[in-house]
């Protein structure tokens, strides 16, 4: 099922809309982009209402449609083994503030005394694998129903706070904002994927799915 934007994008819609709001909102675009009301247009119009229908007739359809979205593009991500570490690696990885702490000088030992403790932020303190993994494995199991699409973004949220370069997490959480059809939300955690992994094909390819209007 080769095509050039997602349907439910160029609906306007969330995965997780009814069928009776794809009927909605399939009128009302193409209402509002026939050839017909848009003659100075008429050839972005033509090809609109094109996508339009090719939409529409996937996302009407309940049998086109479940086979849509079981397409291995939008299927949640598990552990990679790679991932899996001992606890002997998890002790040696460095925090992101120990990354970047630099030896303090002559002078800020000599004050050192006087001055204030900085507070460290979550984002800051010491990369935690195991309780990130935690989170991610909650997050999973949310994410296979779709009333629990919300919490589930929230579980994988909590996973990259632990551990910031969990490339499945960052895929996940792209994933649960495509599904409540949030989609700049989604198209910028894609893009965060690549960050990791400059060869993850899906995610180029939800990237792709994702775009604006041309």
């Amino acid at each position: 099922m080769a095509i050039d934007r997602d349907y439910y994008k160029v609906l306007g819609i969330a995965p997780v809309s009814s069928q009776e709001d794809v009927r909605k909102a399939y009128r009302m675009l193409s209402k509002k982009f026939h050839p017909d009301l848009n003659p100075q247009l008429k050839t972005m119009a033509e090809d609109r209402m094109k996508e339009l229908v090719s939409a529409y007739n996937i996302l009407n359809n309940p049998v086109k449609r479940k086979e849509y979205d079981r397409q291995s593009h939008f299927a949640v991500r598990h552990f990679k083994k790679s991932r899996k570490k001992s606890d002997e690696e998890m002790l040696k990885k460095p925090s992101r503030r120990d990354m970047f702490k630099k030896e303090p000088s002559l002078l800020e030992r000599i004050l050192s005394p006087f001055l204030k403790r900085e507070e460290v932020d979550v984002q800051e303190s010491a990369v935690d694998f195991k309780q990130a993994d935690v989170h991610f494995t909650l997050g999973l199991s949310m994410a296979e129903q779709e009333g629990f699409y919300e919490s589930a973004k929230g579980e994988f949220k909590m996973a990259l706070r632990f551990d910031p370069d969990f490339v499945e997490a960052h895929f996940n959480l792209a994933l649960m904002c495509y599904k409540l059809g949030q989609f700049e939300e989604a198209r910028v955690g894609y893009q965060k994927v690549l960050q990791q992994d400059k060869e993850d094909a899906v995610a180029r390819k939800m990237i792709s799915l994702l775009r604006d209007d041309l």
